[in-house]
């Protein structure tokens, strides 16, 4: 009796694992990438390309190898970001800088003392989502998302200072998956 349920545990230690866990396995590794920005009206496209950049920054610091668009690559990374206002908050105001002025019958300097002045501005969420989908099938294997509220018109809201904060968050855990995205500050 004994000998059986050894030669039985042999028998299912050794057993193939099921053809679905070696796949995902599989396609997990990084690989080839053509990044693709996903058109959006409300994100002009020059922002979506930063935004599409840092994303092929982030994944080639993640060992991936960015591909144009057009080339047969082994994944396709759609990159959407959304930006939608969520209220009002104050912020410091900008302070003009000194003025001078020369003219014909004499000169002029005028400096601002500061205010400390907070204006009302818009809270802008800004969420950037990032899909890799293998070319063959167009099949979803991974997704990484990242979020962060500013301040509207600050330099913080700026896409160039927005888009490598969130591509480097989003794409950070991979090849882990996010149930929900990272909030960054």
């Amino acid at each position: 009796m004994t000998a059986i349920a050894m030669i039985a545990s042999m028998l299912l230690a050794v057993a193939p694992q099921p053809v679905g866990q070696d796949e995902a396995a599989e396609t997990l590794r990084p690989g080839t990438v053509a990044i693709e920005p996903v058109a959006d009206e409300a994100v002009p496209a020059s922002a979506r390309q930063v935004f599409a950049d840092a994303v092929e920054r982030a994944l080639s610091d993640a060992r991936f190898t960015a591909l144009p668009a057009t080339s047969r690559s082994r994944y396709v990374a759609r990159v959407k970001v959304t930006r939608t206002a969520r209220g009002a908050v104050t912020s410091k105001g900008k302070e003009p800088g000194p003025a001078a002025a020369v003219g014909n019958w004499g000169a002029a300097i005028g400096v601002t003392m500061p205010s400390n002045k907070q204006q009302l501005r818009g809270l802008i969420v800004t969420e950037l989502d990032v899909e890799l989908v293998l070319r063959d099938g167009m099949k979803p294997v991974w997704r990484g998302r990242a979020l962060t509220a500013q301040a509207e018109g600050t330099r913080a809201d700026a896409p160039a200072t927005l888009a490598p904060k969130l591509a480097s968050a989003a794409v950070r855990g991979f090849p882990a998956e996010q149930p929900e995205p990272v909030s960054i500050p």
